[in-house]
């Protein structure tokens, strides 16, 4: 028991020498730039590990089933597609060459480049992306964008009938891959440049195996011991990757699960390279200084966020209780948490996605309307006296670290006035994804979402159709189905006329705000800085932290910095532990 109590105090001891310090920072003037040993970008130079680091952490790194952000910074390293997008948000060849389209948009024929090798050593064959393919679309594979791919000649039969073979994926010739759609689709070619079907070694067999160490064609590989669950990751350059002369790093490492007050001090004192994680005061004070501004830069605004509501439990089964929800959130009190990166919405697109209406009125604070809706729910609530309403408590999922961990007991306030009251239930990122993607496990939770890819398909089909409904792994997570809306998402597929498409989501955007599966709160816009040394690194308009043509150019070797901020902490830490505090 002792030494529980011990333990205990060295917690506290070392918790709030780390708030002391937290609060003295905020008088103290940030860091200078640590400087580069040349001016402008210069010559690429290889070497180097680049440093990132992040508040969550990552469950998956095979591309068939992983769907989030973090994760999907280390998939882009490690696992080359036929296509990818260029820096622009267009589609462009990777391991293929070229790539031709029939006539009537039906045939997509894939050229490979000869010669290129897996991380094993392998060559990358016709025979391996066919292979993967299936493999990444098998119905024992949790895949979460499976529905992307449905326009695939005899993707039903081999999804819901256990045919043997997508019989639409053929293997032309030993570096040609030819797919056949049953019907034009609008979103093929985008949602091929995903990560989901890439080429996997054969280490990864034909069918998803959950304990499989990730191997690919991508730029980086993971070693043995490079994935500390929970904790880090580091990928090592492929020196069998096709791009002469690349990648320019030698590795890139994360480390999981941080304190984004821990990141800041490391950033500033180098040992981490690229700095994403802050709050809204410190973002400000480098926006600011004149030294740190030429370096931080926002992501495109390509990322939404609400209140997911599972429409499959009470009470959110009852679409006036989720309308009442949608008018009595109100969004400037989210705004104002956070100014600089949090701006109101009341649509599912952000202004970065390709048809973004910015006439267009969605969802919309109205407290006034916000009570009528809860009457005509059966559940009416008097604020005069307090009484009424919804009588059980609804579980709330937020992540801790995240915006949601502030606006969380915020929404909470705001249900209480129309007589909703909220339990949070404060978990890690991943234990979110996994809750919030399971049916019948939460009631409500934060749900974000950010592009995949340039086109609205991107958003409404897995959030909002009904075919994005899975047992686990559901990136539906208010399990919303509506025939309706089902039908004007497909139709919006097949048609290739830019104006028409745009129109039909035009619909959808009009259904989902008035149905209300989410209350849709804000986009986030991700601000990010970097030291002057990481050459060539820029937002990307799809992939997040994307660093695989980036380069370092220090003038200092690492060990030989000083470490001046970070000392701090641990100097306080040694002063708390001689004050009797340790273990």
């Amino acid at each position: 028991m002792r030494s529980i109590r011990r333990t205990t105090d060295l917690a506290l001891a070392f918790a709030g020498a780390t708030l002391a310090l937290s609060a003295a920072s905020c008088d103290r003037a940030l860091a200078p730039p640590i400087a580069a040993a040349h001016e402008g970008e210069g010559t690429p130079e290889r070497g180097g590990t680049l440093r990132l680091a992040s508040f969550g952490d990552i469950r998956r790194l095979d591309p068939a089933v992983s769907a989030d952000l973090l994760a999907g910074e280390a998939i882009e390293l490690m696992f080359a597609g036929l296509v990818d997008y260029d820096r622009q948000g267009n589609v462009v060849p990777d391991l293929a060459s070229r790539y031709e389209v029939s006539q009537d948009g039906l045939v997509y024929r894939f050229f490979l480049r000869e010669g290129v090798r897996f991380h094993d050593g392998d060559e990358v064959t016709a025979a391996d992306v066919v292979r993967s393919i299936e493999r990444a679309l098998h119905p024992s594979t949790p895949n979460p964008i499976s529905s992307f791919y449905e326009m695939i000649e005899g993707y039903k039969a081999y999804v819901e009938k256990g045919a043997p073979h997508l019989e639409g994926v053929i293997e032309d010739g030993r570096y040609v891959v030819a797919v056949h759609l049953h019907e034009r689709d609008a979103r093929f070619l985008p949602a091929f440049a995903l990560q989901n079907l890439r080429p996997v070694c054969k280490s990864g067999g034909d069918r998803y195996e959950d304990g499989w160490l990730p191997c690919g064609a991508g730029p980086f590989k993971l070693e043995p011991g490079g994935w500390d669950r929970g904790r880090s990751l580091t990928l090592v350059r492929h020196d069998g990757y096709f791009l002469p002369g690349r990648p320019y790093l030698d590795a890139v490492s994360w480390t999981y699960a941080n304190n984004i007050g821990t990141e800041l001090f490391k950033f500033q004192d180098g040992d981490l390279d690229v700095l994403r994680d802050m709050n809204q005061a410190d973002a400000t004070r480098f926006r600011v200084d004149g030294r740190w501004k030429p370096l931080g830069d926002f992501d495109p605004d390509r990322t939404v966020s609400g209140e997911s509501m599972n429409t499959q439990m009470a009470p959110f089964d009852n679409v006036e209780v989720r309308r009442a929800v949608a008018a009595a959130v109100n969004r400037e009190e989210y705004h104002l948490l956070r100014p600089l990166a949090v701006e109101a919405a009341g649509q599912i697109l952000p202004p970065a996605v390709p048809g973004y209406d910015p006439t267009f009125v969605g969802q919309r604070y109205d407290y006034a309307a916000a009570l009528e809706h809860m009457k005509n729910a059966g559940y009416p609530y008097d604020p005069s006296t307090g009484k009424g309403g919804y009588e059980p408590h609804v579980t709330y999922y937020a992540y801790r670290q995240g915006l949601s961990e502030y606006t969380a007991p915020l929404l909470q306030q705001q249900l209480a006035k129309i007589g909703i009251r909220l339990d949070i239930k404060m978990v890690n990122y991943a234990t979110l994804l996994a809750l919030a993607g399971r049916r019948g496990q939460a009631q409500m939770s934060a749900p974000g979402w950010g592009m995949d890819y340039p086109d609205p398909s991107d958003f409404f089909d897995l959030l909002f159709d009904s075919a994005g409904i899975n047992e686990e792994g559901s990136l539906n997570s208010s399990f919303y189905s509506n025939p309706r809306l089902d039908a004007i998402l497909e139709d919006a597929r097949r048609e290739l006329d830019t104006r028409r498409r745009y129109a039909l989501y035009g619909e959808a955007n009009r259904i989902v705000c008035d149905d209300a599966p989410w209350a849709i709160t804000h986009y986030y816009r991700y601000f990010l800085v970097h030291q002057p040394y990481v050459k060539n690194f820029r937002p990307h308009a799809v992939w997040s932290d994307y660093v695989s043509e980036s380069w370092l150019d220090r003038s200092v070797p690492r060990m030989a910095l000083g470490t001046s901020v970070w000392s701090d902490v641990m100097g306080l830490y040694r002063q708390a532990s001689v004050r009797g505090a340790r273990p």
